[in-house]
This record gives C-alpha cells, structure tokens and sequence, in this order.
C-alpha cells in the first residue's frame, strides 16, 4: 500500500475546543446550606480580602520543584516551567462548583508533564486544577482529548475516571489564565501504593478483579480507526473520523465524540511534537503502523532533540549509534511492517486503554481499601491495537523470571529453612509476587481471551520487533536489526511463508556487524544495570534524584565515570568518544 502522508497545520484549528463548562443541579444547588464554624468562616472572609495573599509571586507554582536532574538539566528544568495567572485558575475552580472564591492553593508534587494544584474552596469543597507543561504534547489537542478522554471512560466504559467542571485547551487572548487548564475531581481516597504490600494475596485478587472487569470493558469496545479521543467539535474536518453513524449512538450521546489526531507519548517526546507529520487518524492498521515508521525516519534525519537515555551506556568497547545504523532500522521496519502485523481481528481492533496502571494512579477507598474509587492520569491516551498497550497493570510490579503461557503455579524451594533470613525474606517476595502475577495471567486468560492472545503476542520475535519499532529514533535500533535477522531465520525455516519471499536480504558482511552490534549493544545494558546496582536507592530514575540525594550522586557518578574510562579508554580519541556518549552532566 503507498503511504499517503497527512500534513496538517496546528495553527489552523477552529475555535469550537476553546473553553468548555459543565454544570450540575446536584453540584450547583444554591440551596444546599453548608455549617462552617464561626472562626472558619472569618479566616475565610480575611484570606478573601487580604490584598497581601498574592499566589502569583509564589515561583514554586511555576517551577519544577520536586528533584534535580542530572542529565541536560538547564533543558529539562526549562521544558518543566510554565507561567500563567493562578489567581484566575482559582477563579475558575471556584465559578466550576458554585464557590464564591479560593481559600487556599496547595502545589501536588510535580509530574513530569504537568503542574497539578489542589484548590480549596469557600463552600468546603476541594478541586484540582491541572497544567501541562511545555513537554506535555501537541498545544491544544493533548489537553481536547485528555477531557474527552476522561469523558468517555467516566460515562460511556463505566471506569472512575475524575469528573472534568471546567477547561480551556487553547492559550489565546480570549484565555485569560494564560495556560491550557483543566479543572477536575479530586478523589478522596487514598492511593493504592501506599498500602499494595501490606495486602495479603487475597486483597490483592479484589483490587485486581476490579482492574480486570475494566480491561474487560475497554476490549470489548472497538474502535473504528486509531489516533485519539475527542469532541468533535474541537475539530477540523480533516483530521476528525466520527466516532460512528449508527441510530444507536445518536441516541446514546456517542456521536458527539470523534476520533483524531494521535497524542501518545510516542509521538511527542525527544523532539518529536515539532515534526511535521502523518498523525492520524487512521481507518487501517497498517497505514497507522507505516505511519509510525515514518516520523521516526523524519526524527532521526532532520535530526531533532533525542534525550541522552539511560538502558544503555554507549562509548569505546561498548555499542556505539550512528545515524546510518538507526536508518537502517527504519528502513527495515518499514520493508518489514506488512508481514508484523498479526492476522488475528481481536489484535488488528482499535481499542482505548490506560498505559500507565501503576500504583499512584489509582485510589481505594479508605475504609475499604480493596475498593477502588478512582483513576488518574488519561493524559496521552492512544485508541490503538492491544498489543501496542500495557497489558499487564503496573501496579503488579513483576520483574522476575518470563511466565510464558505454561501459568505454572510457583513453588517454594526446598531448601528455604536452609536459607538466610535475608535470602528468605527475598525468596517468599519473589514467590508471593509471581503467583500474583500468574494469577492474573490465568484470570486473562479464561476470561479475556483477546487481551491474553496480545500477551502472548507480545512475546513474539514480531511483537518485539513492533514494540521497537515506535522508538528508534531514541534507542533500540541494534536490538531491531538484530531481531530483523532472527526473523529471517525464523521465515526459513517456517512452512507457512514458502510462497511469499522474506522482504529483507542479508549480506555475509550485514550479518556479522549485526551480530557484534548484538553483543555489543548486550554489554552496553549490562553497564548500565551494574551502574543502577551499584547506586541502589539514589538511581536517578527517569533522570530525577531527590534534593537530598543530589550531591551524592554526583560525586558517585563522576567515580564510576572515571573507573569506566580507566576500563574502556585506551587512546585519547576514545576519551573523547566516551565523553560524548557519557549521559549524565
């Protein structure tokens, strides 16, 4: 199929998305009388009038306060900072649930793309009011699907997705905040990570049964092309697929929602939200996965910003990148991408799903923690095939050995009396979290077939090779190249595919750089897990280290970086290819 690439201005969008309020009679009622007490209600009344509160000149609300970053931190510190006028956010907040006024602002901790504030209000209610950073995605459509998004899961797929009173997705004059916003639900509950290990495995079976029936829920519903949720009204024509044209969902309300423009992270991060490119939407799988393929061909020669990572530590005696060898990657994926692609209609479907189940995004209930009240954190969410979605939540946290689809119930070893208490501390851990894990798998697999056959799929020389696939702009291309070999070889040696030719070819030469580039690639991960070993609790997850951990971890780093050198460097060329390949400041 020829590949048709959609180039569409984001300047040139209508004004339908400009600023939304809902309202209702329950939330509004100016009836309902609420007992303040006396001395309550005169702090109040003095915050109120008290000219010298003044929430703008707080930096710490604009700023990235939560850690120090020790990679490109003038960068990552600058793409984190966002200005605009507090005081008319909490005015907002206040006019969304019919309160006068703002008694206080607290500032939540940052996340990596937004400012997220707690809003406290004269009639004893609490909301949260959200900002996205300048890294958070494409202006305007990242935060038009964000609220239909929550919209849709809330009221259509029945998931506890906060409850949106008011937003504005476009920063212009008629904003007078001066940032795109949204102002939601704030949970009272308490999150799932704070009490997870303490739950014996029984409690732990209720919260995942919870999370199960809304995975159930989400691949029931099929979607007719892939990109993001939105109004339609937030919109142009050109780049909105009406979400359906049945009788019935006219009826349902479903028709005001449409499909658009993709807003993953994926096609927004290292640079990527500046490309001018294909971002859907997509009535075919293919044209969405060929699509992939070629803005991350577009990333990689025009060059644009990639983030140091930190899977592998690159350098002399390590893997070394260049552009020609993630070219390559590219290249074959898009050769590869028709023959990828799974037959089977349960993994081709488009399907809503939230990537990101990890324990701080859900909250229980505090008298019944097995009870969860909500979920958080839809921004970015992607209407894709299942098998580009996380099928395992997070919040399950396994990272031993490959369960595969035996789902073999673990066992003790029986020599653990002979243990150490630390060694059977850690044994029993392993052991608990596995059978979790296989008892989830099990549950997926008697009950949703289609989300366990993308599991399995996943596993898959092809599943990886479609997992790399969407980040070769970054990382990964050695690791592509290699598996691109494996598949060969696998083709070969399949009956299936003797009609069809293998759609790359490999030279005697190929073969061997792709090869030592395995192995290389293979020692460069291994630098970099010993690195984490080594600095434990203060490993700079994501970049990040803590205040109090900072100076620390410098001085640990610059000492591994020095016994790395003295290890690898042997020439002073060397020295300064490891210096351009060292990640961290």
């Amino acid at each position: 199929m020829k590949f048709s690439c959609r180039l569409f201005d984001y300047t040139k969008i209508h004004h339908q998305g400009r600023r939304h309020q809902f309202t209702s009679l329950s939330r509004l009622d100016s009836n309902i009388k609420h007992t303040i007490p006396q001395q309550t209600q005169v702090r109040r009344r003095e915050l109120r009038n008290n000219e010298e509160i003044c929430w703008n000149s707080n930096n710490e609300f604009f700023q990235f306060t939560r850690g120090r970053f020790v990679i490109n931190e003038k960068e990552q510190l600058s793409e984190r900072h966002v200005r605009f006028d507090i005081k008319r956010l909490a005015q907002e907040a206040a006019r969304s649930v019919g309160a006068k006024y703002c008694i206080d602002i607290q500032k939540c901790a940052d996340g990596m793309f937004n400012k997220a504030y707690i809003f406290t209000l004269d009639n004893d209610k609490q909301v949260i009011g959200k900002v996205p950073n300048p890294n958070a995605g494409i202006p305007h459509y990242t935060t038009a699907s964000e609220v239909a998004t929550l919209d849709f899961m809330r009221n259509v797929l029945k998931t506890p997705a906060p409850e949106v009173y008011t937003w504005n997705s476009r920063k212009d004059k008629e904003n007078n905040v001066g940032a795109e916003y949204i102002i939601m639900e704030k949970f009272d509950g308490i999150q799932l990570g704070r009490i997870w290990l303490s739950l014996d495995p029984s409690d732990k079976m209720k919260i995942f049964l919870q999370i199960f029936e809304y995975q159930r829920l989400w691949t029931e519903k099929r979607f007719n092309a892939f990109g993001s949720l939105y109004y339609r009204d937030d919109l142009e024509d050109s780049v909105c697929m009406p979400l359906a044209d049945e009788k019935d969902d006219r009826i349902n309300g479903l028709d005001r929602f449409a499909i658009g423009p993709a807003t993953g992270r994926e096609g927004s991060d290292a640079g990527r939200s500046a490309l001018h490119c294909d971002r859907g939407p997509w009535n075919s799988l293919l044209d969405y996965r060929t699509a992939v393929g070629h803005r991350e061909k577009l990333a990689i020669e025009t060059g644009v910003y990639a983030p140091k990572q930190l899977a592998m530590l690159y350098g002399p005696g390590l893997y070394r990148p260049t552009q020609e060898k993630r070219i390559d990657a590219v290249q074959s994926y898009l050769r590869l991408v028709s023959v990828l692609l799974p037959s089977d209609q349960s993994l081709t479907s488009s399907h809503i799903w939230h990537d990101d189940l990890h324990s701080e995004n859900i909250f229980v209930c505090p008298k019944n923690p097995t009870k969860i009240i909500g979920i958080i954190d839809w921004q970015s969410t992607q209407i894709s095939p299942l098998f580009d979605h996380c099928m395992d939540p997070a919040f399950l946290d396994y990272d031993g050995s490959m369960i595969g689809d035996s789902l073999k119930r673990p066992e003790l070893p029986e020599n653990i009396k002979h243990l150490s208490k630390s060694e059977k501390n850690e044994t029993i851990k392993e052991y608990l979290n596995k059978s979790v894990m296989v008892a989830w798998r099990m549950l997926v697999k008697n009950k949703n077939p289609s989300q366990y056959a993308a599991m399995m799929f996943e596993n898959t020389t092809k599943g990886y090779l479609l997992l790399l696939s969407r980040r070769l702009h970054e990382l990964g291309e050695p690791q592509f190249r290699a598996l691109s070999l494996d598949l060969q070889k696998e083709w070969l040696e399949s009956n299936v595919n003797v009609e069809q030719k293998f759609p790359l070819s490999f030279s005697p030469e190929q073969e061997i750089e792709i090869n030592a580039d395995r192995e290389l690639s293979a020692l460069s991960s291994e630098a970099m897990r010993s690195m984490q070993q080594r600095l434990g609790r203060i490993w700079p997850d994501k970049a990040l280290a803590e205040h109090d951990d900072y100076q620390q971890l410098k001085t640990m780093l610059l000492q591994i970086k020095e016994e790395l050198a003295s290890e690898l460097v042997k020439t002073p060329e060397e020295r300064a290819e490891f210096e351009k390949f060292w990640p961290f400041d």
